[in-house]
């Protein structure tokens, strides 16, 4: 049997063929002309934490002097710039490199002054006359400025007990007594009271 054997039937078959091929084409040039669909994902908001911070109370040869609040992680240089040194403050008596803790006191000292220190006088004995002078003025140590020299240059202080007092000045942040030094090892009340006549703070 043969398909489409009446001109008829062909005329149908093709006709219909025509308008699929047709309509086929128009479906495909209109997804072709149609902007293609973005898809645009809104990135999560993270969510800001406070970054944690110290206080720390700074006080001495300073124009600001108080309690501040610095970042963690800041280092007593940090905190001795916001409270503005005074020119004549001795930042040699403070470890600037040091870290920070939260209620740590730090005393910035000031350089070491020249003072008169009481003595007794010494006599001279001449032609059955007495004749009286003072010792000549010695340089006062001041426990917050003192390098392991000036320290040395004190009655029975050696370069160890020197290094024990720049050690606990360290830890303290510096000298708010001159007696805190009978905490060093080594220093008892008789040598406090050698010394004390030399030191100031």
């Amino acid at each position: 049997m043969v398909l489409w054997e009446h001109p008829f039937e062909r005329y149908i078959a093709l006709t219909s063929l025509v308008t699929i091929a047709i309509s086929l084409a128009l479906l495909a040039g209109k997804r072709l002309k149609e902007p293609p669909v973005m898809i645009l994902q809104t990135p999560p908001i993270k969510g800001s934490s406070p970054e944690p911070q110290i206080t720390v109370h700074i006080k001495g040869a300073v124009a600001n002097p108080g309690l501040f609040s610095l970042p963690y992680g800041s280092r007593v240089a940090d905190a001795v710039k916001r409270a503005r040194p005074f020119k004549r403050a001795d930042l040699n008596g403070l470890n600037l490199a040091q870290f920070l803790e939260d209620g740590q006191e730090i005393v910035v000292p000031e350089r070491t002054e020249v003072s008169q220190v009481p003595s007794r006088p010494l006599v001279n004995r001449t032609g059955g006359s007495l004749t009286f002078w003072g010792v000549p003025p010695v340089r006062k140590v001041h426990l917050n400025s003192a390098t392991e020299k000036d320290l040395e240059r004190l009655p029975g202080i050696g370069p160890a007990l020197a290094r024990r007092i720049l050690e606990l000045r360290r830890q303290r942040g510096g000298f708010k007594s001159v007696d805190e030094l009978l905490q060093v090892p080594g220093i008892g009340p008789k040598k406090m009271e050698k010394i004390r006549a030399y030191i100031g703070l």
